[in-house]
């Protein structure tokens, strides 16, 4: 008998959702078969979001193969006289390499959309994916489902954040990202990055972090001394356009109230913050105001 439990992700979307697992006493549906397909007649999912697989893993699958041959069947689905799967590539390639002239094939009618989808879950489960790898199957679904990342996220079993996470790193210049998916910079590496907004000061950086085998926390460090110089910069200069007039007034305004001040003024619409630390300085200054 075929087992058809493919993990409790692929369960919740091919139950429609229901999320019921399959049982020994589960009636297999109408647009469903089990058949043993030549794996010629096999082809890849154009959905699946892992881009390469290692040759020692392969190898290592296929020794298993030999030994023990397919027990979980491959999910497919029919494309003209062929087969597209949807979920099981590396046993497939694993299959070819053993020398295995068919395979077991569970087919379904399944839709794009769903093939997207349990392209991604199948990989997730087992964390086969890079972190660039998971951030476009994730970018691909939001896309192609045009739903929410927390509904993305229920789907897949993340945390929201967790998804907003691997999207945000699609942020990067490319050629960081290249780095994350060889393994040349983390994840935590990217995250820290991407505090800094500017391509090239991100690229800058992260070449840094490389050759100095800088730790997450190092790099997070540098991140925050270039964002302080950066701010430094963009004041210096925004105090040499603005108006004396604008300095003088926060000057004064500061020694009056004994406590920061600063005046963001416009043609239509102006601004004075007067920056307080706690309650007490608040009503301290509230008082100074009111007397004046």
């Amino acid at each position: 008998m075929v087992d058809r439990r493919l993990g409790r992700g692929l369960d919740f979307f091919l139950s429609g959702g229901r999320g019921v697992a399959a049982t020994p006493n589960t009636k297999v549906p109408p647009d469903e078969e089990t058949l043993q397909v030549e794996t010629g007649m096999l082809g890849p999912n154009p959905f699946q979001p892992r881009r390469e697989v290692a040759e020692s893993e392969l190898a290592e699958l296929a020794a298993s193969v030999r030994a023990s041959g397919i027990l979980q069947p491959i999910l497919a689905r029919r494309t003209g006289d062929r087969f597209e799967i949807v979920a099981g590539e590396r046993r497939w390639r694993a299959a070819k390499i053993a020398g295995l002239e068919r395979v077991p094939v569970l087919v379904r009618k399944i839709s794009d959309e769903e093939s997207a989808v349990f392209a991604l879950v199948e990989n997730i489960q087992r964390e086969d994916l890079n972190a660039i790898e998971k951030a476009r199957g994730f970018q691909r679904l939001l896309q192609k489902l045009s739903i929410t990342q927390e509904e993305i996220a229920k789907r897949v079993g993340l945390d929201r954040s967790t998804v907003a996470n691997f999207v945000r790193l699609l942020d990067l210049p490319e050629e960081i990202q290249a780095h994350v998916s060889r393994g040349t910079l983390s994840m935590g590496h990217a995250r820290a990055l991407l505090g800094l907004g500017d391509a090239a000061a991100i690229l800058k950086l992260g070449e840094a972090a490389i050759r100095g085998a800088w730790s997450v926390r190092a790099l997070e460090q540098h991140v925050k001394d270039a964002i302080a110089a950066l701010n430094a910069t963009n004041k210096a200069k925004s105090s040499r356009t603005r108006p004396v007039w604008l300095n003088e007034l926060e000057e004064s305004l500061a020694e009056v109230l004994a406590t920061p001040v600063s005046i963001r003024y416009g043609r239509k619409k102006s601004q004075i913050v007067i920056e307080c630390a706690g309650r007490e300085q608040f009503e301290r200054v509230f008082q100074k105001l009111k007397s004046l």
